[in-house]
């Protein structure tokens, strides 16, 4: 029988182990350093994309605001679901309790054929951002989706529904690595009466990796840099990983083959964030506002389709009318 090992239990470790467990005759064993899942981000997935194994969803999103240095520069209602808000961590933790964890202390790569990593960034070998999320109890309670930029910095803070009168509140930015403390300040200024709940910070990839070999999810450097999204592509990647092993394909030339489109979505981003990154002020602030005053631009950044062929679909979209202005 063939034995099969997965380093890390997140989205794509989860996911991927979780269907050769219930789906194949092979032995899988999932690894990790803790028992639960809980790292911490903004439990947002565009409404594009319906996994295997399905997770429960607590908001639909169809409203959104930007702001630009502390002043609203665009909002924009949508008549259908955009975004939708799930309970990440319960949907994993599922998984991984039908699939069963031990400690990555005991793993041993000589007891198997095929050894696949979903460690997501913490080889830290390649760029990243650090940010901090917060759950934050407040009676503001409000089901829009906001962005806030700070052109002294490359990146954002976010504020997205959590529960009903609970915020899920979140800062990151490549140039200012303790994000707690702009958040906690950026609660403080935003909400009179927060009462935090919960804060845990994480690392989330901003910049291509080298080695790919056997790598799935954000191991893989699949998230899009300028949103932060990495659910949807780590899911992609486990279900391309399975199909991968199932037909017994060469791994990592069919992933790669099965994903070109959205590595070169990915890469694209990369591109512009360092665009953005060495940009003067004056320069940041025009194409922050470029950006958040086009519906189409504003599209595409949301579902992350920044390509000529995301671009064309989100004209389509508008066309035949599935666009709606506040």
């Amino acid at each position: 029988m063939t034995k099969i090992a997965i380093l890390g239990g997140g989205v794509s470790g989860a996911l991927l182990s979780y269907l050769i467990k219930t789906r194949t005759n092979y032995d899988v064993k999932l690894f990790d350093i803790r028992e639960n899942y809980v790292k911490p981000c903004g439990d947002i997935v565009p409404n594009v994309y319906n996994p295997p194994v399905p997770w429960e969803i607590k908001f639909n999103i169809k409203r959104f605001a930007f702001y630009l240095d502390r002043k609203l520069v665009h909002d924009i209602e949508y008549r259908n679901t955009k975004w939708l808000v799930i309970d990440k961590w319960k949907w994993i933790n599922q998984m991984r309790e039908k699939v069963g964890v031990s400690h990555i202390s005991f793993f041993n790569k000589n007891e198997f054929d095929m050894v696949i990593d979903a460690k997501g960034p913490y080889d830290m070998d390649r760029n990243v951002v650090y940010t901090t999320r917060a759950l934050v109890k407040t009676s503001k309670f409000d089901d829009i989706a906001i962005f806030e930029f700070d052109t002294r910095y490359t990146g954002f803070y976010w504020i997205f529904p959590s529960e009903e009168g609970i915020l899920n509140i979140g800062a990151g930015f490549l140039e200012y690595k303790n994000s707690k403390e702009l958040l906690l300040n950026y609660i403080k200024e935003k909400y009179s009466d927060a009462l935090i709940l919960d804060i845990r910070g994480a690392p989330i990839s901003v910049s291509p990796v080298k080695d790919k070999k056997y790598r799935i999810g954000e191991a893989r450097g699949l998230v899009f840099p300028l949103s932060g999204e990495g659910i949807r592509p780590s899911a992609i990647s486990a279900e391309t990983a399975f199909e991968a092993i199932y037909k017994e394909k060469q791994f990592d030339e069919f992933i790669d083959e099965k994903l070109k489109k959205m590595y070169n979505g990915i890469n694209i981003q990369h591109k512009l964030l360092e665009l953005y990154k060495y940009s003067s002020l004056p320069l940041r602030r025009s194409l922050l506002r470029l950006l958040f005053r086009n519906d189409i631009l504003i599209d595409a950044y949301l579902e992350d389709k920044i390509t000529i062929d995301g671009l064309l679909e989100s004209v389509r979209s508008i066309k035949n009318g599935s666009l709606l202005r506040k």
